[in-house]
C-alpha cells in the first residue's frame, strides 16, 4: 500500500473514520467494540459512525442470543467480556470523551477505556527484558487482521499500523515494525534506527508522533510496537516552561531530550541494562525520555490502572 493516507493531517483523518465505518460490515464483537471505542473518542468520528454502530450493536446481540455455551467458548474471552458489560449498561451510557485543561495539564475521561483488559498492565514487573511469548497475546494473531489500519514497507521493514482497541489519544494507533520476528518489547540499536526511519516517513507531511512504553512503563502487549497519535497541539511535556525544554520550572519526572531515537540510544540502552523503566515521545524533531519507577514498585490512587506514555507527557 502507499502511504497517500499520510499526505497531511486531514487526509489521514479522513482516511482513519473511512476505514473505521469499513470494518463495521466484520461481524465480529472485537472488530465492534474497536470501532466503538475509536468513535467515541473524538465527537468528529461518533458523528460519521452512531447510527451503523447502533445497528450493528443489535445485529450483534441477536447473534450472540442464538449461540450455543459451546459456541460462545470459542469467542475471544476478552471481547466477549466486554461487550456484556456494554450490553448490561447500554451502549448510550457510554459518552464520547470529555476533555478540559487545568492549568498545563491535560484531562480526559473516557468511560468505555474503563473496560480495557489490562494484560499485562496489571502485574508487578521485576525485568524490562522478558521472551517473547508465543502462546500470549501478540500482534500476529490471524484475528488481528481485520484491526489493520494500513501496511506496508517502509525503509525494508513490513510495517503495520492498527488501531488502538481502547484509544486515548487522538487518532490512536499501534505501529508493529518487522512484527513476524517476534521481538520482544525491548529496544536493540536496529530497532531504533528502524523505528526513526519509518518515523520519518510518516510523520514527513502529517503532525504524527509517536511513542513507547518499556515494560514496567506499563506495557500491555510484549510484543514490540510503539504508539501513534494526531498532534497539532502541544502535549504539556513539551511546554516551554520546563527546565528540560530551557525553562526555569522542574518537570514532576526525570525527563531527557534528544533530537532523535539514534541520539537516544545510548541513554535508552543504559536504561534497559539498569533494569530502569521508561517512555518515550516523540514529536517532530525532539524526543522526550522519561524515566520513572517501575509497575508494582509504588501504588497508584483508585482512580487509574496505570500511568503509561500519555499521562508521563502531562495527558
Amino acid at each position: 500500500m502507499t502511504l497517500r493516507a499520510f499526505q497531511s493531517d486531514d487526509q489521514f483523518r479522513q482516511y482513519f473514520i473511512d476505514h473505521l465505518e469499513t470494518m463495521l460490515a466484520h461481524e465480529q464483537i472485537g472488530v465492534f467494540i474497536l470501532v466503538l471505542a475509536n468513535a467515541l473518542s473524538r465527537e468528529q468520528i461518533h458523528q460519521s459512525l452512531a447510527h451503523p454502530l447502533q445497528q450493528r450493536f443489535d445485529q450483534l446481540r441477536r447473534h450472540l442470543s442464538k449461540l450455543s455455551d459451546d459456541e460462545k467458548e470459542r469467542l475471544p474471552i476478552d471481547d466477549l467480556s466486554v461487550f456484556r458489560a456494554i450490553e448490561q449498561r447500554g451502549l448510550t451510557a457510554f459518552g464520547v470523551a470529555e476533555k478540559r485543561n487545568i492549568g498545563c495539564w491535560q484531562l480526559q475521561f473516557h468511560a468505555l477505556r474503563g473496560l480495557r483488559p489490562a494484560r499485562n498492565s496489571a502485574r508487578a514487573v521485576s525485568s524490562l527484558q522478558q521472551a517473547f511469548d508465543a502462546q500470549g497475546f501478540h500482534f500476529n494473531k490471524p484475528f488481528l487482521r481485520k484491526e489493520f489500519l494500513w501496511q506496508g514497507e517502509i525503509g525494508n521493514a513490513d510495517v503495520r499500523l492498527l488501531y488502538n482497541k481502547f484509544p486515548f489519544a487522538d487518532f490512536h494507533g499501534l505501529l508493529v515494525i518487522d512484527g513476524a520476528a517476534n521481538k520482544p518489547q525491548f529496544l536493540q540499536h536496529a530497532d531504533c534506527l528502524s523505528a526513526q526511519r519509518v518515523y520519518d516517513q510518516l510523520s514527513d507531511k502529517t503532525s504524527l508522533g509517536m511513542a513507547y512504553n518499556s515494560l514496567g512503563a506499563f506495557a500491555s502487549v510484549n510484543h514490540q510496537h510503539w504508539q501513534t497519535f494526531l498532534s497539532s497541539s502541544e502535549y504539556p511535556i513539551e511546554n516551554a516552561l520546563w527546565r528540560h525544554n530551557g525553562g526555569a520550572q522542574d518537570y514532576p519526572l526525570d525527563v531527557e531530550v534528544f533530537a532523535s531515537l539514534p541520539e537516544a540510544w545510548p541513554e535508552i540502552d543504559r536504561l534497559q541494562r539498569s533494569n530502569t523503566a521508561f517512555n518515550l515521545f516523540i514529536k517532530g524533531a525532539k524526543l522526550w525520555l522519561v524515566k520513572r519507577r517501575k509497575q508494582g514498585s509504588f501504588s497508584h490512587a483508585d482512580w487509574t490502572g496505570g500511568f503509561a506514555w500519555s499521562e508521563t507527557a502531562g495527558n
